[in-house]
């Protein structure tokens, strides 16, 4: 396009210096000048030559970047002074305030699962569950999360709410709640409850049997901070406690945590504090402490307490080629001293003593992660002990061990299949092995 524009003005020029002589000589005769026709047409070429030069350069005016232009008009006019345009503005995205009903931030996780069960002594079974768990933020500190279990029951579906909890970040260190939670007592429930990190198919044995808490209703207090190199992590929280119970010969002395209305004015008080003092180890203890008789009876001023120590360690190991797990946890439940059934009424009594309770459980997990192989690095073997005794003094059944040998394989990162048999043999009571298998799914 330069060469064209450039050999254009160059005849444009030529024209135009040898334009007078030719008008001149356009009444001579024609030794060595040109006749009026060649004239004309010599004209005719020159305007048409002009015209489409004065179109090239339109075009490449509008092809041209702005700053060329600006530099080209600044030729073509020297005495105007042209000011540099200042760089384009990117526009900086507004922040927008919150208004008085927050944001929308709103997010569905959960899991579901399947599972197939033959327990001896018991009709094998199919059964699922998808438990829904919905998290929002109101604002940047106002947050809630609730969770709904689903599941078949009979010839319907039983709807039950785990939990519905409102929080408020008060600064990095505490974190306020009000409502339904997971107790910090206990540790499984609150972190690996859910069937896709839960290991093995069903849950171990003292944290569901009226030793811990699982779920209370209240306020709490929760957070964490640094010391040094390690960590402390701390929740503490003031409840409905649980009811004693008293009519039933064989749970006499039992604590029940799901009745989730108070029997008295007493509340119950608990929390859990944890110490990490290496990266993927902690430790941590956790109590309760109630009075959990019925008010206006003779079991309104007898205490409780609920103490459990926990234990969480995860190594990746070069050695054995892959990660290792290991979770335990035991509790012991204390009730004091009562008479249970007194003037003999319910046919068991009187029946005095302190009812103790204590369990436990202990599991180690191993996954070839650094294997080679795609199949043997998705498996996962796992090795569970729990266990459950009661005081003697009780009419309750006086212990019962299990040993669970599990084997996974994992579909997804949050899918796996997993299969196992459970050794159960209960004092004084038929075996109630089992064989386990069951899939299950986290989104």
């Amino acid at each position: 396009m330069n060469k064209v524009v450039n050999l254009l003005v160059a005849i444009q020029s030529v024209l135009l210096t040898t334009l007078p002589d030719v008008i001149c000589a356009q009444d001579a005769p024609p030794d060595g000048y040109v006749t009026r026709r060649e004239y004309e047409e010599l004209k005719a070429q020159m305007l048409a030559m002009k015209k489409e030069l004065d179109a090239i350069k339109k075009e490449r005016e509008a092809a041209a970047p702005k700053e060329d232009r600006v530099e080209n008009r600044a030729v073509a006019d020297v005495p105007k002074q042209v000011t540099p345009e200042a760089p384009p503005q990117v526009p900086l995205p507004a922040v927008q305030p919150e208004g008085l009903l927050g944001t929308t931030k709103f997010l569905l996780a959960g899991w579901a699962d399947g599972m197939f069960e033959a327990r001896n002594g018991q009709v094998s079974t199919f059964s699922a569950s998808f438990n829904p768990i919905f998290l929002w933020e109101l604002t940047s500190k106002l947050l809630f999360d609730s969770r709904l279990e689903i599941e078949p029951s009979g010839g319907g579906t039983n709807v039950n709410l785990v939990n519905a909890q409102i929080s408020y970040l008060l600064n990095d260190y505490i974190a306020l709640g009000a409502g339904e939670f997971f107790s910090p007592s206990n540790v499984f429930v609150e972190r690996f409850e859910p069937q896709w990190i839960n290991k093995l198919p069903d849950r171990p044995l003292a944290v569901y049997h009226g030793i811990l808490p699982n779920i209370s209703i209240g306020a709490q207090a929760r957070g964490g901070f640094p010391i040094g190199r390690t960590r402390v992590d701390y929740a503490f929280y003031v409840s409905n406690g649980p009811v004693l119970n008293t009519f039933d010969p064989r749970r006499a002395g039992t604590l029940d945590f799901n009745s989730y209305t108070d029997n008295n004015d007493n509340k119950a008080v608990g929390g859990r504090v944890g110490f990490l003092p290496v990266p993927g180890v902690e430790v941590g203890y956790g109590f309760e402490t109630s009075k959990p008789g019925f008010q206006g009876t003779s079991f309104s001023r007898v205490q409780a307490l609920v103490q459990t120590v926990d234990l969480e360690v995860t190594r990746d190991s070069d050695l054995l080629k892959g990660r290792v797990n290991l979770f335990a946890q035991y509790a012991w439940s204390r009730v004091d001293h009562a008479v249970y059934d007194p003037d003999g009424s319910l046919g068991f009594g009187p029946l005095a003593f302190t009812s103790k309770h204590d369990g436990g459980y202990a599991e180690i997990a191993y996954r070839p992660t650094k294997l080679d192989n795609d199949f043997l690095r998705n498996l996962e073997m796992i090795f569970r002990w729990d266990h459950l005794s009661r005081d003697p003094s009780g009419l309750g059944d006086p212990e019962e061990t299990r040993w669970t040998l599990g084997l996974n394989y994992w579909l997804s990162p949050s899918t796996v299949l997993k299969a196992a048999y459970e050794w159960d043999q209960p004092n004084a009571e038929p075996n109630r092995s089992a064989l386990l298998i069951q899939m299950a799914m986290g989104f």
